[in-house]
């Protein structure tokens, strides 16, 4: 899922740490990824050992023009479909542990959209002017 935001003036080095910290304080590891005009961070949890994908937000603009990219997991989907396609094969346990996995992230998800749309409002005009 995506959301974006105009005319807020945010500073995106402070919303990237913001997104940092939503992790960390979930326990989580992150790494965080610096280009022209665009922040990746990078999340796991320390206990899962397959990550089943890149779990990644994107933060991709300007301080008046951005927009957040929440990815987490699309090789969940593909462990749901294989497990499927298996089933008579032992792939119960594939599906079983893939929806566990889902059901986590789109919690996580929905914590994640929550928690950055207060940080957004907060750091509104955060940005220095040029």
């Amino acid at each position: 899922m995506q959301k974006q935001w105009v005319g807020k003036n945010v500073d995106m080095a402070l919303l990237s740490e913001c997104v940092e910290t939503f992790f960390k304080n979930r326990g989580l590891k992150t790494m965080k990824e610096f280009s022209k005009d665009e922040y990746t961070i990078f999340w796991t949890s320390p206990r899962v050992r397959d990550a089943r994908g890149d779990m990644r937000v994107k933060i991709q603009g300007d301080p008046n023009n951005f927009r957040m990219e929440f990815l987490g997991g699309e090789e969940v989907h593909r462990s749901i479909l294989l497990g499927l396609a298996t089933t008579l094969f032992g792939g119960g346990y594939l599906i079983r542990e893939s929806l566990k996995l889902k059901d986590v992230l789109e919690k996580v998800e929905g914590e994640f959209w929550a928690y950055i749309g207060n940080e957004v409002e907060r750091l509104v005009g955060s940005a220095k002017s040029h």
